[in-house]
């Protein structure tokens, strides 16, 4: 054995220390591979919940009104989609969230942020469906979204106000808890059209194109129910 000259022996040491390092590399793959596993159980049970929203909502209200699911897990261009397929109520999936999109004279009238009957019977489907699998949801967001017709003040209240109104219903008719799920209504007035990104390179001009036309200002008018699944909120 390699000895220096006062006689001490160096590869018992030297073993150790390499047995000591492999231990810790092979704990840390342990974790890893368990950290990774616990992450795909998340995403398969998301997306097993997000298959059956959206399965229950297309047979509750799919004969009344005209629903278009999109997925970006396939590389689908979901804002080209939304152009190209004309729609009432859409149904988004994406890996952290799933968003329930709702064109704005499918729950009020022009101008209202009364929710109008027909609205009502809409949500009395999709409520109880969202309420029934509140398991693997970590947050319901409720966002309204207006165009540029009108002045900031009023499109910031109108949204609010409707987003507002689809809140209390879920609270109050369907009986979600935000005390126990977290809920939260929301206003971005004329400021987020359909397409535009949280950190997106946006400007005055851009938000001026994205209502160039009626049927783009339509788009833009809706009520978005965005739901977030445990563990995959960003």
């Amino acid at each position: 054995m390699l000895k220096n000259r006062f006689g001490f022996n160096f590869w018992p040491s030297f073993t150790d220390l390499m047995l000591s390092f492999v231990l810790v590399v092979l704990i840390i793959l342990f974790v890893v591979s368990k950290m990774i596993a616990a992450g795909t159980e998340n995403l398969d049970r998301a997306r097993q919940s997000q298959q059956k929203i959206q399965t229950q909502i297309e047979q509750g209200i799919g004969k009344q009104y005209k629903v278009v699911t999109l997925s970006d897990r396939d590389g689908t261009d979901i804002n080209k989609e939304m152009a190209n397929r004309q729609a009432d109520v859409y149904i988004i999936d994406k890996l952290d969230r799933q968003t329930i999109t709702f064109s704005d004279k499918v729950l009020f009238d022009s101008g209202q942020s009364d929710i109008k009957p027909a609205g009502y019977d809409i949500l009395n489907v999709v409520g109880p469906i969202i309420a029934n699998n509140l398991d693997n949801i970590g947050e319901i967001q409720i966002q309204g979204h207006a165009d540029i017709s009108f002045e900031d003040d009023f499109n910031l209240q109108l949204a609010a106000n409707r987003a507002i109104a689809v809140y209390k219903f879920l609270q109050v008719n369907v009986g979600i808890d935000p005390a126990q799920y977290l809920m939260s209504a929301t206003s971005f007035g004329k400021y987020k059209p359909v397409g535009r990104e949280a950190g997106s390179d946006y400007n005055y001009a851009k938000l001026q194109e994205a209502n160039a036309n009626e049927t783009l200002m339509a788009r833009n008018r809706r009520i978005e129910i965005v739901l977030f699944y445990k563990n995959q909120k960003k």
